[in-house]
């Protein structure tokens, strides 16, 4: 018999794996009691998933409209209309940038497709990069695990600075600026809008200011991820005035965003991206790389979502819907953070909660170690990430009560056990 042939692929799991198999591990789990508390979708207060009225009414317009087609449309950065009325919506309506035409903007499949165009045009344009021949961006320590695997899969090296303080379970302000500080100047730094995944913790206005001082002082490259407008604060333009602030102030930025969560349309992959540009004629060149790579990557973006979602914004009575839909979810969301932290402190659970309620948006660091949380799979049914981060989203009035009771016996046992 002849010899097997090595396989040409060099293939190895990605740590991205290990949230998969818990989602796997999640489903295949017969306890009648069991939560699902790993990934970031909203659901009802009955657990049920849920379709926005906005987008409902959207979609019964879009279905009536005779004129509406599955054709390809005239554009591979997406339909013009959909990237006007989103830059307008993340960068605000009278942005000066957008009236001298220094924002340059395409449809994306998702954030995760966002960040992946962004990656590449950097890899291949970004000035720095290329005379120095060190491709490397800084992440927060505590990121979106999908963050690395992009970066790393488009050439770049990803490298981590710290973000969150596990003792006071908060933002380290100090700790991220001091790093920050110390980087080489024109480096490349992720920063998420508000919301952040997974600590749920975000600079205040005085910090984004600071930081923004400190990007201006230093050249460094701003690339936003905002994939949740919306529900740090209720308000999606409350929750933008960090990037628009960079962009106010022309620090460099690449802005990546997803209508994902805000309109929950999680598998229509409804992204979008944009890049300042230092004038209009280099947007004009931008404009053109950003054809050529949407045309290598998909050819023409998808249409059923980015129609929604431009319904919806191009009507000012929808649009005022979607807002109130949006600040609803997000204040459901703080009153489950609430409902918790209420819960375990009912029960006297070790430690200080209030980290819960100070956090917002879908998810909490809640502090819990990797040994608890295996616990709480193996004992109570109860699914985390090993980094205990909790999908505040996954939370419902029928598993709030059980998810603290397990929290509270789990702490409990593990701390009687170190005494």
């Amino acid at each position: 018999m002849g010899s097997i042939a090595a396989s040409p692929f060099d293939v190895s799991a990605d740590h991205t794996d290990a949230l998969e198999s818990l989602v796997v591990q999640f489903r295949a789990d017969t306890h009648s009691k069991k939560i699902d508390l790993l990934v970031g979708v909203y659901k009802t207060d009955e657990g049920k998933a849920y379709v926005l009225p906005s987008v409902n009414a959207a979609k019964e317009r879009i279905f009536r409209d005779d004129s509406w087609h599955h054709e390809y449309r005239p554009s591979a950065l997406g339909p013009q209309n959909y990237r006007d009325l989103s830059a307008k919506l993340f960068f605000g309506a009278e942005n000066r940038l957008l009236k001298q035409k220094r924002i340059i903007s395409t449809q994306t499949l998702g954030a995760s497709g966002g960040c992946h165009v962004g990656a590449v045009i950097l890899k291949n344009h970004y000035g720095p990069w290329k005379l120095s021949g060190n491709l490397e961006i800084f992440l927060p320590s505590e990121t979106w695990l999908n963050h690395s695997f992009v970066f790393k899969t488009a050439g770049i090296k990803p490298a981590f600075i710290p973000y969150f303080n596990n003792k006071t379970n908060a933002f380290d302000f100090a700790g991220f600026t001091s790093a920050i500080r110390s980087l080489p100047a024109q480096s490349v730094i992720l920063l998420q809008s508000g919301a952040q995944n997974p600590t749920g913790c975000d600079p205040s206005p005085d910090q984004w200011q600071e930081l923004a001082s400190m990007f201006s002082e230093r050249g460094h490259f701003a690339f936003f991820d905002a994939a949740y407008p919306g529900f740090a604060s209720g308000d999606i333009d409350r929750d933008l005035e960090g990037v628009r602030l960079f962009a106010e102030r022309e620090i460099p930025l690449i802005f990546v965003s997803t209508y994902g969560k805000c309109f929950g349309l999680y598998s229509e992959r409804v992204g979008f991206l944009s890049i300042l540009a230092p004038d209009e004629e280099v947007g004009k060149r931008i404009e053109i790389q950003l054809k050529l790579l949407a045309r290598a990557e998909s050819g023409a973006p998808p249409d059923f979502g980015a129609k929604i979602v431009e319904t919806v914004l191009s009507d000012e009575s929808l649009e005022r819907q979607w807002r109130g839909e949006v600040r609803d979810m997000a204040s459901r969301l703080k009153d489950r953070r609430v409902a918790l932290r209420n819960r375990l402190e009912e029960l006297g659970t070790p430690g200080d909660w209030r980290h819960i309620t100070e956090q917002n948006g879908m998810f909490s660091y809640v502090g819990l170690s990797v040994e608890q949380v295996t616990l709480l799979r193996d004992n109570y049914h109860v699914y985390l990430q090993d980094t205990g981060r909790i999908s505040i989203a996954g939370l419902n009035d029928f598993n709030i009560e059980y998810t603290a009771d397990s929290i509270s016996a789990v702490v409990k046992a593990t701390v009687a056990k170190k005494s």
